[in-house]
């Protein structure tokens, strides 16, 4: 299933895409049956929700009327988890990216070490925008990169879990664009650089694991414009999603509807030569292999 949350006469509602169009799962659903409107709330259910889901859609197939659905591109998406309780943040998770810092520190005699154990940082919730929203380019931002991460969304509480069962733990998976500003990531301000308004695009679905049984077999590309920046393949992270729940489930329980970024392939623009920036009016872009494509349009902060 593809799962979305998306705006409508300003309220949000939880629906599936189905064969290009948005359904809504509640409309498809009896008054017994209701889910939440908040995907973190559905993912708490477990699940009895996924059933639910499945038999919604299975409801609008069977009725045989597209006009039952909205054609995708007139829905306003917004990021399928709008609320997490945390946004986790994998770093220096790919070999080949390891080796771009390496020579990006060596200008600076900065050793840049093999990470023994995942890498983790935070972003802020308020940073969560929708797969097509502008991200505001700050006036005090010299230098705008992007970060093509595939992001999984766990499905339920996971705490001391091993690593061969870590992945019973994952709801599904969906898109980030990790946003950094890397004037200030520079000077040593990682959350800042990354954590303004809109530097954390979501989206465009959430999409069950059923339909990535490995989530290490999958490609990732990142464009600005229609410049190819960045092409690589989740096996190359240096630790999987199985060892990245695993790991943090032994720091602090990880809980439904929680976002972990899975890290940076190698190529963001500020490690080309010349570097490849975002300026306003560019389009960052990213795809990922059976989940789709996220494209926020760079604008001029107003203030």
């Amino acid at each position: 299933m593809k799962l979305v949350t998306y705006q409508e006469n300003n309220s949000m509602k939880i629906g599936a895409s189905v064969d290009g169009r948005i359904i809504h799962l509640n409309s498809f659903l009896s008054a017994s049956e209701q889910l939440p409107e908040n995907m973190v709330n559905i993912m708490a259910m477990g699940d009895v929700a996924l059933q639910l889901a499945k038999q919604a859609i299975s409801s609008y197939l069977s009725k045989n009327n597209t006009d039952l659905g909205t054609i995708e591109e007139l829905v306003d998406l917004q990021s399928p988890i709008l609320n997490p309780s945390k946004i986790m943040m994998g770093g220096r998770n790919y070999l080949r990216h390891l080796d771009e810092l390496r020579k990006e520190g060596a200008t600076r005699q900065e050793k840049i070490v093999t990470p023994p154990m995942p890498h983790i940082f935070s972003k802020y919730t308020t940073a969560i925008t929708g797969p097509y929203k502008p991200i505001i380019y700050p006036k005090i931002v010299k230098q705008l990169d992007l970060e093509g991460e595939l992001t999984v969304i766990i499905g339920k509480r996971a705490y001391f879990v091993e690593e061969e069962n870590a992945l019973d733990y994952v709801a599904g998976y969906t898109i980030m664009n990790d946003v950094s500003a890397r004037c200030l990531q520079a000077q040593g301000l990682l959350l800042i650089s990354k954590g303004f308004e809109t530097f954390c695009p979501m989206g465009p679905y959430l999409v069950t694991k059923d339909e990535i049984p490995d989530p290490q077999n999958l490609t990732v590309k990142t464009y600005l414009n229609e410049k190819e920046v960045c092409s690589a393949h989740t096996s190359e992270m240096l630790f999987s999603v199985k060892q990245f729940i695993a790991h943090l489930s032994r720091i602090f329980p990880l809980e439904p509807g929680d976002v972990l970024a899975t890290g940076s392939p190698p190529g963001p623009g500020m490690y080309h030569n010349p570097p490849i920036l975002a300026n306003v009016g560019d389009v960052m872009r990213i795809h990922i292999e059976k989940i789709g494509m996220i494209a926020n349009p760079v604008i001029a902060a107003s203030r």
